[in-house]
C-alpha cells in the first residue's frame, strides 16, 4: 500500500513540473505594478507557453469581462510568427456579456520542423476608459488553448492548462484635502501618514502619480485618479501630485473636519506609522511670520524632541494646538498646527529640549504657503528685575499673571498692578524652570524662567 502512495506522488510531481501551461506577462509595467490596471491608460502583455518544445501553432481564445470599461485595441506579432502567419477576431457574445478574442499563430514551419521552444506568441493591447469604477475586477480567462508541436517529426496536438488572470481596476476616487489617511476625519494621525510617504511624486521610479484637476485645499471631495499605491493618493493634500513637507501644512487648515466615508470595497492595506515622540522637554516655542499662519513644518535633526502644548495651553486658554515630530528617510520634521483654525502667532505652541530658531514654511487660513519660524521663547536669567525689566515695557495694567511649573501645574494665577508685584512674585519662586504667562486686555506675553 505505501508503495503506491509513493508511486501516486511521483506521478503526481511529475506531471506538475512538465505541466504546458499559457500564460499572460505584462509588458507595460514592472513586476510590482503587474496586478491592476488603470483608467485612462491603455496596458498591454505578451502571451507566452511554458513547458512546450518544438512547437509549430498555437490557438486559444482569450475571454474577458468589464467590456463596457476595457476594450481591445490592437495586437503585435512576435517572433515566433516572423515566418508564418496570425489570426485575431474579437467578437463580443451579448448573451453572456463576455468580449472573446479568436488567436490563431502559424509560425511557418512545415511537419516535421523544428518549431520553438515556449514561445511568446503574440502581445495585445487594452484601453481602459475614464468612468471604470475604482477596485472592480477585470478577469481574463483562456478557453481551448492547444499548441502543435513536431513530435519525431509528426505533428501532434497538445492541451494548454491556465488560471484565472484577475486584475484590479484603478479608477478615480474621492480625495479629501487633509484626510491623508482616508479614516474620515483629519487629525494628528495624518501628519504621521504624510511623513509616511514624503517623496512620492514623479522622480520616484517605477510609480505613477497623478495631479488632481483643478486642485484645492478647501474642504470638499475632490476626484484623483489612483496612484499606483491608492494609499500614498490621499497623502497628496494639497493635489499637486506628490508628498512633500507642503502637504503636512494642510492638515491644520482642516483640522477636526470630517466627511462620509464611501466604500471602496477591498482596498490595500498600507500600514500607517506613527511617530510621535513624547518626552520631557524645558523649553516653549512660538511661531513667527509675517502674515497670520495657523500650521507651521520644518526640517530638523534627528534627536530633537518637539511635545505638544496640552495641559499647560487648556489652563491658559490659548488656542488649541498639536504638535508632533515625524521621522522619514527624507529628513526628520516637526509639524505644529492649530486644531480650530486659531492664529498661532506669537502663541505657545509646543516644548523643545532645543534652544534655536526651526526655518521652515506655515499656511495661513486662506491656505496660502509662506516663510516662517519656530522660536524658542526668551528665557530669563535669575537676576529677574534686569532681565523682565526690557519685556514689561508695553505690559497695560491690570493685567493677570500665572506660572506654571514644568509639570503643566499652574501654581500662581493672579491680577497684578505693576511691574514691581511681577517681580516681588518671581523673586519669591523656589529654584527652578517656570513658564511665566501675562496678559492684559491686548495681548498674551510668554517667557520660561530659569532660577
Amino acid at each position: 500500500m505505501r508503495k503506491i502512495v509513493y508511486i501516486l506522488c511521483f506521478i503526481i510531481v511529475g506531471y506538475s513540473s512538465n505541466a504546458q501551461t499559457i500564460f499572460i506577462e505584462r509588458t507595460d509595467v514592472d513586476s510590482s505594478r503587474s496586478s491592476f490596471v488603470t483608467a485612462t491608460y491603455n496596458f498591454s502583455f505578451k502571451v507566452k507557453v511554458d513547458g512546450v518544445s518544438n512547437c509549430t501553432s498555437i490557438s486559444f481564445v482569450l475571454r474577458y469581462n468589464q467590456t463596457e470599461h476595457v476594450h481591445f485595441s490592437n495586437f503585435r506579432t512576435l517572433p515566433f510568427s516572423q515566418n508564418g502567419s496570425v489570426f485575431v477576431f474579437p467578437w463580443y457574445n451579448p448573451v453572456d456579456g463576455f468580449e472573446r478574442i479568436y488567436t490563431g499563430i502559424l509560425n511557418g514551419d512545415t511537419i516535421g520542423g523544428q518549431g520553438a521552444n515556449n514561445p511568446e506568441a503574440i502581445e495585445f493591447e487594452f484601453t481602459v476608459s475614464p468612468n471604470a469604477p475604482f477596485n472592480n475586477i477585470l478577469e481574463l480567462y483562456f478557453e481551448d488553448a492547444e499548441a502543435v508541436v513536431s513530435d519525431s517529426g509528426i505533428g501532434k496536438i497538445i492541451k494548454l492548462k491556465s488560471n484565472p488572470i484577475l486584475l484590479n481596476i484603478h479608477g478615480f476616487v474621492e480625495v479629501w484635502p487633509g484626510d491623508a489617511n482616508n479614516d474620515g476625519i483629519v487629525n494628528i494621525n495624518d501628519v504621521s501618514t504624510v511623513a509616511l510617504y514624503l517623496g512620492y511624486g514623479p522622480t520616484k521610479p517605477n510609480f505613477r502619480t497623478f495631479q488632481r484637476l483643478n486642485p484645492s485645499t478647501n474642504w470638499f471631495g475632490q476626484t484623483s485618479l489612483a496612484w499606483d499605491s491608492l494609499a500614498v493618493t490621499y497623502a497628496d493634500c494639497d493635489g499637486d501630485g506628490e508628498v512633500t513637507i507642503n502637504d503636512m501644512l494642510v492638515i491644520p487648515l482642516n483640522f477636526g473636519k470630517t466627511h462620509q466615508l464611501k466604500s471602496l470595497g477591498p482596498c490595500e492595506n498600507d500600514q500607517n506609522e506613527s511617530s510621535l515622540i513624547q518626552n520631557i522637554a524645558k523649553i516653549p516655542f512660538t511661531i513667527k511670520a509675517n502674515e497670520p499662519v495657523i500650521g507651521f513644518v520644518g526640517e530638523i535633526g534627528s534627536e530633537e524632541y518637539f511635545n505638544p502644548v496640552s495641559k499647560f495651553d487648556l489652563e491658559m486658554q490659548t488656542p488649541t494646538t498639536f504638535c508632533t515630530t515625524t521621522k522619514k528617510q527624507f529628513g526628520n520634521y516637526v509639524v505644529c498646527g492649530s486644531t480650530n483654525g486659531s492664529v498661532l502667532n506669537n502663541q505657545l505652541v509646543c516644548f523643545s529640549n532645543g534652544n534655536f530658531p526651526i526655518t521652515g514654511k506655515a499656511i495661513t487660513p486662506e491656505g496660502k504657503i509662506v516663510d516662517a519660524e519656530l522660536s524658542p521663547l526668551q528665557i530669563l536669567s535669575s537676576n529677574v528685575e534686569n532681565s523682565t525689566s526690557l519685556f514689561l515695557e508695553n505690559i497695560q495694567f491690570p493685567a493677570k499673571l500665572r506660572i506654571v511649573n514644568i509639570l503643566g501645574e499652574t501654581i500662581i494665577l493672579e491680577e497684578i498692578y505693576s511691574k514691581r508685584e511681577i517681580f516681588s512674585t518671581l523673586e519669591n519662586l523656589p529654584n527652578g524652570i517656570y513658564f511665566i504667562h501675562i496678559f492684559d486686555k491686548q495681548k498674551n506675553s510668554f517667557y520660561n524662567l530659569i532660577k
